[in-house]
């Protein structure tokens, strides 16, 4: 979500240098894991005192304070921000059905105010939103929860610090830039948030996720994670299965490659995100020559087309002629990323300013990028930046929250020529997401936190309720071969296969929707080997000329 605030809404804790943190053990006494909320002695539950939002009136808010070091239960606090959507039948209340929309760092009071108001598609049914509160939690360091995580002053800031720098740096000086920015930006995580970075890891996380299930009255845990939200679920079901109500794990991370795996390499390398991308790409390559004439793109051949305007652009920008005489760059980088962007949703598949219509307007911009293609092209990029559309590694207003956490918990290559060395070997067998993917976490290379435990296992937790798992044919970010391998370490699992593309299969399928909604109802999870088919197959119908709008991250 373009929108989404990720500034600082409180004190920030104080600067220090980074200490070791003493790990937590897990809990593993049965009768103290069922009696202390976090699994840890001496946390207090909070009251929840809910009242209308006061900047999204349809829903409620609420915050609740967690201890910011679990190892001092008593000690120093976060305020964690609480947002629901009430049951609309209280009468026939089922309990609490906690999301989480991933990131990390998504807000939930966003999340939650873009499904009712029909920006975001419910990933649930009108009845489970009559039997269910709703509930989102804005984790430890992120949006409305303070402390938030905080890196750059304001806007003007993160645009001078991302100035020239590449999402996909493919020259040495891009590189030697982009480097350089990485430790700025990292070096000022830690001077604006302090101490603060040693305590967001998903651990922690996952404790407060039980105190907030323990401030909403409830025994068990009903909860539904996306994308980061699955892996969240794994950690919190391995650590505390005896709580764990309804699960579904929507589009999944690998617990077992998030984190770690061979030396030097890269999440998006280890889990497969970057093939999974150009897997996506090549779906779309296939459905656009099938569309024919509705695609427009490519006169028949679009992966030849689309590897010609990358030729171009490898050699450098080209200057586009704005209407007014300005001249707008197009980028390799702009065209790589957003590329890599829309791919998460085929409903931009065939939308002006995305998908076929975007890459028919780079190519003919780029054979008269001083003429009229040249000035659509260039007013159509402008547009999309401002609906912070192909942002710079600093601008995106989840960059802040997402290092917080990801950086005290994932490995990286040792240092940036080691990141180099890796982007291009990753590119050989992934085309240019090889690089775009490996320099999302570009700035955890030089990053210091001494975060705390991270939870390296068990994954393989019985719990009472079947684990829902739901993932798409062809995801960009979350590969189909990551739920397959969680099924497979969940022993009451079961995988619903949506026969479809992009990121999120409750976005993509009614038919996922409808699944997820009859199990949260009555716990009763589809057939085995069942399977669902998307809502639209793109390219069956002609481009529509709506724009992708600040709900396009979603």
């Amino acid at each position: 979500m373009a929108g989404v605030v990720l500034g600082l809404l409180g004190m920030t804790v104080g600067a220090a240098p980074p200490s070791a943190a003493a790990a937590v053990p897990p809990v593993r006494a049965a009768s103290v894991e069922k009696t202390v909320a976090g699994g840890v002695a001496g946390v207090r539950v909070p009251e929840l005192e809910w009242k209308a939002c006061a900047d999204v009136p349809k829903l409620q808010c609420a915050t609740a304070e967690v201890p910011l070091d679990y190892t001092r239960p008593r000690g120093q606090t976060v305020t964690l921000a609480l947002a629901r959507i009430p049951a609309g039948d209280q009468a026939r209340r089922l309990g609490a059905l906690v999301v989480n929309r991933g990131g990390p760092g998504y807000s939930a009071v966003d999340y939650l105010n873009g499904v009712i108001a029909g920006a975001v598609p419910s990933p649930v049914s009108a009845d489970v939103l009559a039997r269910y509160d709703i509930v989102g939690v804005d984790p430890r360091g992120s949006g409305r929860s303070t402390p938030a995580v905080q890196c750059l002053e304001d806007a003007e800031e993160a645009e001078a610090l991302a100035r020239g720098v590449s999402n996909a740096p493919l020259t040495a000086e891009e590189r030697r830039k982009r480097a350089q920015a990485d430790t700025r930006y990292a070096s000022l995580c830690r001077k604006r948030s302090g101490t603060l970075l040693d305590h967001l890891s998903s651990v922690a996380i996952a404790r407060d996720l039980d105190v907030v299930r323990a401030a909403l009255g409830e025994e068990r845990l009903n909860y539904l994670g996306q994308s980061y939200g699955t892996y969240l679920g794994m950690v919190y079901a391995n650590m505390f299965t005896s709580r764990t109500g309804r699960l579904v794990f929507d589009s999944v991370l690998d617990p077992t490659r998030r984190d770690a795996g061979a030396p030097g390499t890269t999440k998006s390398a280890r889990t497969g995100s970057d093939v999974a991308t150009m897997q996506t790409l090549k779906e779309f390559f296939r459905l656009c020559e099938e569309g024919g004439d509705r695609c427009g793109f490519g006169d028949g051949n679009p992966e030849a087309a689309f590897e010609r305007i990358m030729s171009v652009l490898r050699k450098g920008p080209v200057p586009l002629k704005a209407s007014d005489g300005t001249t707008v760059p197009l980028t390799y980088s702009f065209v790589v990323t957003w590329t890599g962007n829309w791919l998460y949703q085929p409903m931009f598949w065939n939308i002006q300013g995305g998908g076929a219509p975007f890459l028919k307007a780079v190519d003919e911009a780029i054979k008269d990028p001083s003429g009229a293609a040249g000035a659509a092209l260039a007013a159509e990029v402008v547009a999309l930046q401002q609906v912070g559309i192909g942002e710079t590694p600093y601008t995106s207003p989840l960059t802040n929250a997402y290092h917080g956490v990801t950086c005290g918990e994932v490995d990286v290559p040792k240092n940036a020529e080691a990141l180099a060395r890796l982007a291009a070997e990753r590119d050989r067998h992934a085309g240019p997401f090889g690089t775009l993917r490996a320099y999302e976490d570009s700035s955890c290379v030089p990053w210091r936190s001494a975060n705390e435990l991270r939870h390296k296992g068990p994954w393989n937790a019985r719990t009472s309720e079947p684990v829902l798992i739901l993932s798409n044919t062809f995801d960009p970010a979350t590969p189909l071969w990551s739920a397959q391998r969680v099924h497979g370490m969940l022993p009451n699992s079961r995988l619903l296969i949506n026969k479809g593309w992009g990121h999120v299969a409750a976005q993509q399928s009614t038919c996922v929707v409808e699944a997820t909604s009859r199990y949260l109802l009555d716990g009763t999870p589809p057939a085995k080997g069942a399977i669902c088919q998307p809502d639209t197959v793109p390219f069956t119908t002609a481009a529509t000329t709506s724009r992708p709008g600040s709900a396009f991250n979603s």
